[in-house]
């Protein structure tokens, strides 16, 4: 008898008009406990249940409004399935939170952090200097507003009027410049 009530209920709120409020209040009635419980059983907590119950009423009644059921006389069945979907993603999503939680106590704070040293010295940054100023003015442009001021490649494309691609293979020749100009113990020029 019951299950047959269910899919008259379900069938008034696919059916939508006037009368679906009641018939989707009176099923969330019915199942809702029924949720919770399941939630009880499976999950950790009361919070947990309630989450639970509150995603599988959400999911049931969109399915059965849009008519993705595809019996509605075994309705109670559809949402045992719904709970069991919605239980097994809540705990891989605590079980994912968990982890993170872990890895971040783990992890030092960025004040703890002590920023590293340079690994050149005066000597390498008047390098540096040197080359870049060697560069033409456009490979210098774009290794500045890549490097200094953290322009993406699009920005820089837009700025310089120029495409994407283009300002990648000049920024790529400017940086084999600069690594061939830095190795070198000679002039930069």
């Amino acid at each position: 008898m019951q299950d047959s009530d269910n899919a008259e209920l379900a069938s008034r709120v696919q059916a939508g008009g006037a009368l679906a409020a009641a018939a989707e209040a009176e099923l969330c009635r019915r199942f809702w406990q029924r949720a919770r419980l399941y939630g009880l059983r499976h999950l950790r907590g009361v919070t947990e249940a309630e989450d639970l119950a509150q995603q599988v009423m959400e999911v049931t009644l969109s399915a059965v409004r849009s008519g993705r059921v595809d019996d509605l006389a075994l309705l109670d069945r559809y949402v045992l399935g719904v709970c069991r979907n919605v239980a097994h993603s809540l705990r891989r999503s605590g079980e994912r939170t968990r982890r993170a939680v872990q890895r971040l106590a783990l992890e030092p704070t960025l004040d703890a952090v002590q920023p590293p040293e340079p690994p050149w010295g005066a000597h390498s940054v008047e390098r540096l200097t040197l080359c870049l100023s060697a560069l033409p003015a456009r490979e210098q442009r774009i290794v500045q507003l890549s490097f200094y001021e953290w322009k993406s490649t699009g920005e820089i494309a837009e700025l310089l009027g120029v495409a994407s691609g283009n300002v990648r293979v000049i920024r790529h020749r400017a940086l084999r410049r600069l690594r061939t100009c830095m190795d070198l113990n000679g002039d930069p020029r």
